[in-house]
């Protein structure tokens, strides 16, 4: 069976059954010494698509969000204007010269898009303007929400919700909206990134039961082998992709929780951080490249 599925598509994924008795993807970090004297940063692993049956969370999950003062996300989405985002979208993630996405790939490639946009109901004159990283999201979305999956129930909304009922709690966001929309424009070889997304997407209901599978039971090397080992193998062309949506941010959100974690302890906080799983996985992840700064990163 074909191993790729992209990051766009990775965490849109649910449970079959409550999760509190999963091990799920949940770390604390700290600096190894008395933790009543040091800031302490919790990791939880996202998954951005789900329904109702992936609650409730372990009490432990809940407790360490509870006494946490900062909550962390990648972006407030329940802060987002989506008039900004439109208005984004349609001056940077589309064609405004004629162009339209038939002209950016080759026939082969438009003919299976043409059957997959079909298969969905969705018409080609809405979306053939789309530049190819920003089509690859909106049919990967469309294609999950056929299948039931809810991004309002996805663990960052949820804790953005609960943070939203805690007046004191602090949200910190790691990046901005333009700066997430701007992770899907201009992305290399975006032939191969459809070519292979609309393959992934025939695979897709059980690539998604094999990451239910291993998140629930807290196996980040298999999670890290289906995500990155498999695909970067087979299609080593995606290192670049891969560098630009994992890898450079895992860099940039290490440096912002290295930060929090060095706070003097007279002003030490907790930080409960939620991103999506595959940034926490695997050598290049969140978690590895704490512990290569010498931080203990325990599983809970």
């Amino acid at each position: 069976m074909k191993k790729l599925l992209l990051p766009i598509l990775s965490f849109f994924i649910f449970s079959c059954a409550h999760a509190e008795n999963d091990r799920a993807f949940f770390w604390k970090v700290n600096k190894g010494e008395d933790e009543a004297e040091q800031s302490t940063v919790y990791l939880m692993g996202s998954i951005h698509f789900a329904d109702e049956t992936f609650y409730p969370l372990r009490p432990e999950i809940e407790r360490a969000f509870d006494e946490s003062e900062y909550l962390v996300v990648e972006l407030n989405v329940n802060n987002s204007d989506p008039e900004a985002y439109n208005q984004l979208l349609s001056q940077k993630g589309m064609y405004t010269d004629g162009k339209t996405i038939k002209d950016a790939i080759s026939d082969e490639t438009w003919q299976q898009l043409h059957q997959r946009l079909r298969q969905l109901n969705v018409s080609y004159d809405a979306v053939k303007y789309y530049k190819p990283g920003v089509l690859v999201l909106t049919i990967s979305a469309v294609q999950v929400m056929q299948m039931g999956f809810d991004p309002q129930l996805g663990l960052d909304v949820y804790f953005l919700t609960k943070a939203a009922q805690q007046p004191e709690k602090k949200i910190i966001e790691f990046e901005t909206l333009e700066q997430q929309v701007a992770l899907f424009l201009d992305i290399p070889d975006g032939e191969l990134l459809i070519k292979e997304s609309l393959h992934s997407l025939d695979e897709s209901d059980a690539m998604m039961a094999d990451m239910v599978k291993y998140w629930k039971q807290g196996d980040d090397s298999y999670m890290n082998k289906l995500l990155f080992e498999d695909t970067l193998t087979d299609y080593p062309a995606f290192g670049e992709i891969y560098g630009r949506l994992f890898y450079e941010r895992n860099r940039k959100m290490v440096s912002k929780i290295d930060d929090m974690l060095k706070q003097a302890s007279e002003t030490k906080h907790s930080y409960f951080v939620v991103v999506g799983s595959g940034h926490l996985v695997g050598e290049k992840g969140i978690v590895n490249s704490l512990k290569e700064m010498g931080y203990e990163v325990k599983r809970q």
